[in-house]
């Protein structure tokens, strides 16, 4: 088998977080104004909370950025699955796979279950277009049998 790339760009998700920030930013000066006018603890306090969301919404637009190879890798050995939030990608040989299934209502998730009882959840949210989803949903699943679950 060839080595073949599934890249993550999560564009919608990293452009809902952006608007998000940017509300937050609203709401942080709203209780910076209150808190100046005589608005008192409260005032501060959801200056405070609403800062520090302002700045995770933003610490998660930076780590879902698009970088090169960050997505998924299929290759003879096995699958390597960057993971959003940290550094090391989540290495699996083919022999650790027991199956690949979507989960959810919609079909949204993709599932590697593993035989030592374990999963790996891959969402269609980090995936720029449905198109490449799907095609990777394809690629696992001729290199894996069936779910022994199916009917």
């Amino acid at each position: 088998m060839s080595q073949r790339f599934f890249s993550f760009d999560p564009r919608p998700t990293r452009i809902a977080l952006f608007v998000g920030a940017c509300l937050l930013a609203v709401l942080t000066a709203w209780a910076l104004a209150d808190f100046r006018g005589g608005g008192g603890l409260l005032a501060m306090a959801r200056a405070g909370i609403s800062t520090g969301l302002m700045l995770t919404f933003l610490v998660s637009v930076h780590r879902l950025r698009p970088r090169s190879e960050w997505g998924i890798t299929l290759d003879s050995a096995g699958v390597r699955v960057s993971r959003p939030f940290s550094g090391k990608p989540l290495e699996l040989h083919w022999g650790q796979i027991d199956s690949v299934r979507r989960v959810g209502r919609k079909g949204s998730v993709l599932g590697l279950f593993l035989k030592e009882e374990g999963r790996v959840l891959v969402t269609r949210h980090l995936f720029a277009r449905k198109a490449v989803y799907e095609e990777l949903i394809a690629a696992l699943e001729d290199r894996l049998p069936p779910s022994r679950f199916d009917a």
